[in-house]
């Protein structure tokens, strides 16, 4: 899905082209209306804008203006300049930029629609050109790579304090950062693709993953990529400040540098999203912690952030997911989960069934519960030493998983947790191993149900909100910022659970609640199209008809 904007000060040439685009449906645009250049802009600060489709003469900021706000924040937008003919003179100037085009008022419809499909192509072709995969392995890259993680690692720890380390050192090791100054921190947890690697591939995708995250975030932030367990990556990012050539210029504060780091690297992370399968296939889910975290406490920051991303992003479905979460979530959750957390040192020190079971991998955790099955079919003494560490270690995995996502209590009808620990209560390993894999079914299908039910909420929360504001202006990316999900997951899901497009559920409520206003026969029609969201009334008429066969008036005609 690409983000297109509409800028224009003429409300019904804006209104034309919203509608013109809405009937693209093989287009699969989210679409935003702006009536001026200040209204494009804060526009532009929500979300990232893909393609801007603008008038280039407009009273207060001019389009030339409001192209090098939106270069600014975002180089890689495409800009489509609709002109006069006697706007040459502007264009010339817009042209000399890459990404810019323009095209005539009078062209017809089709015209305007094969030229945003260009821009569309353009961004697909730079997505391509810029995903790096390179299969040559040198041995100075992995070293200095293993040596980066392993100092970084041990900053993180408490082990060493970056200030204590040599610059010089730290620039051979490609570690950018200031030891004075905080990061932020970015989680990232792989659904299969570099999984299932052996090392020295997994360190080509990291590798690649690496430069892909340079391209979206460079610009405006120094990034370093560790690779924490199988499934989990950790991003360090530190904000860049830009040199000013002019001496009157004014220069940025820190809280203006974070606000500008943070909104692009949260815009570009369905883009890396996006890369990364195509060039690694490599599905990731984010989960960003959008406040500036100090050196001492990363470890902290990172433990609570691992354990959200344990709640918030674990998809039976394998689904990417983009999410945030500000300082005060994080505080609620540390608050509420103090006690499990206890437990997540260890928790990052477990092998495969570990990440199985918090990955939602039911297939390969008992895959491997088999393996160690399989491993003890010999043993016959309940006594045995090396079995009951097996044994001991799977059940206290699943302890830890229990306690730390408040399971117990829900567990308590499905399976008796009493015959967990010893395991002397049991006749045989067999019999143990049963009750294991009973017990694994039991999570597994509890989560899935929790899932599913969570899934089911965040539907009646998209619906609740459409139902409530049909009068507003329902763009994906005004919607997904209600919920707190990225606005392709949202579309993705409602798509996925209800059968239904998205826009295609917004316009037959609104359709709907027009026909609820219009059997009041005395309230006007175009009071009626303002109510249910539409502009234009010459746009309601046409949607009206579109799915009811029948103009307004004529709907209201057959009631009386």
């Amino acid at each position: 899905m690409h983000r297109l904007m509409i800028v224009d000060d003429e409300r019904h040439i804006v209104d034309w082209l919203y509608d013109l685009f809405m009937d693209q449906l093989d287009m699969d645009l989210d679409i935003i209306k702006a009536y001026s250049g200040k209204e494009a802009l804060q526009n532009l600060e929500c979300a990232k804008i893909d393609i801007v489709l603008s008038d280039i003469r407009m009273p207060g900021m001019s389009g030339l203006e409001l192209m090098g706000k939106i270069k600014d924040s975002w180089p890689g937008c495409k800009i489509v300049f609709l002109t006069g003919f006697n706007d040459f003179e502007y264009i010339y100037s817009a042209v000399k930029q890459n990404g810019v085009s323009y095209l005539l008022k009078t062209e017809d419809d089709d015209e305007i629609v094969d030229t945003v499909k260009q821009a569309i192509s353009s961004l697909e072709q730079e997505l391509g050109n810029r995903q790096l995969r390179s299969r040559v392995l040198e041995r100075e890259e992995l070293v200095s790579h293993l040596l980066r993680k392993e100092l970084l690692l041990d900053v993180i720890g408490g082990k060493v304090r970056l200030a204590d380390a040599d610059r010089g050192w730290l620039d051979k090791l490609d570690i950018p950062f200031d030891e004075n100054r905080p990061v932020l921190l970015l989680f990232g947890r792989v659904h299969g693709g570099i999984v299932s690697q052996d090392y020295s591939e997994r360190f080509l995708s990291l590798r690649g993953l690496s430069s892909l995250t340079g391209q979206y975030v460079a610009p405006f932030a120094s990034h370093v990529l560790i690779d924490i367990g199988k499934y989990d990556l950790l991003w360090l990012i530190q904000p860049v400040k830009r040199m000013e050539e002019d001496a009157d210029a004014v220069y940025e504060s820190d809280e203006q540098l974070w606000r500008r780091t943070m909104l692009f690297v949260k815009g570009n992370l369905e883009t890396l999203q996006a890369a990364s399968e195509e060039a690694l296939e490599t599905k990731i889910s984010f989960l960003l912690y959008d406040q500036p975290v100090a050196w001492s406490s990363v470890q902290e920051s990172w433990d609570l952030l691992k354990a959200m991303a344990d709640m918030r992003i674990h998809s039976p479905r394998g689904m990417p997911v983009v999410c945030s979460i500000d300082a005060e979530a994080v505080s609620a959750f540390d608050a509420a989960n103090k006690a499990a957390l206890d437990g997540s040192a260890y928790a990052r020190k477990t092998e495969a069934l570990q990440d199985c079971l918090e990955q939602g991998l039911r297939k390969e955790f008992f895959e491997k519960l088999d393996e160690v099955d399989k491993g003890l079919s010999a043993v016959t003494r309940m006594r045995d030493l090396s079995a009951s560490q097996v044994y001991g270690t799977i059940s206290l995995l699943f302890l830890t998983y229990i306690n730390k996502h408040r399971l117990a209590d829900k567990l308590h009808d499905r399976i008796p947790l009493g015959r967990l620990i010893p395991a002397t209560g049991f006749d045989s390993w067999r019999e143990s191993f049963d009750y294991l894999r009973e017990l694994g079914h039991a999570v597994f299908a509890l989560k899935e149900d929790e899932q599913t039910s969570r899934e089911g909420e965040l539907i009646e929360r998209i619906i609740a909100f459409v139902r409530g504001n049909l009068h507003g202006e329902l763009t994906l990316i005004r919607i997904s910022e209600k919920v707190n999900y990225n606005p392709s997951y949202v579309s993705r899901l409602f798509k996925q659970e209800t059968g239904t497009n998205l826009f295609d559920y917004i316009n037959k409520a609104r359709i709907g609640k027009a026909k609820e206003l219009l059997e009041d026969g005395t309230r006007p029609i175009q009071d009626i199209a303002r109510a249910v969201g539409f502009d234009s009334p010459q746009y309601f008429a046409t949607a009206f008809k579109k799915m009811t066969g029948k103009t307004p008036n004529e709907y209201r005609n057959q009631l009386i």
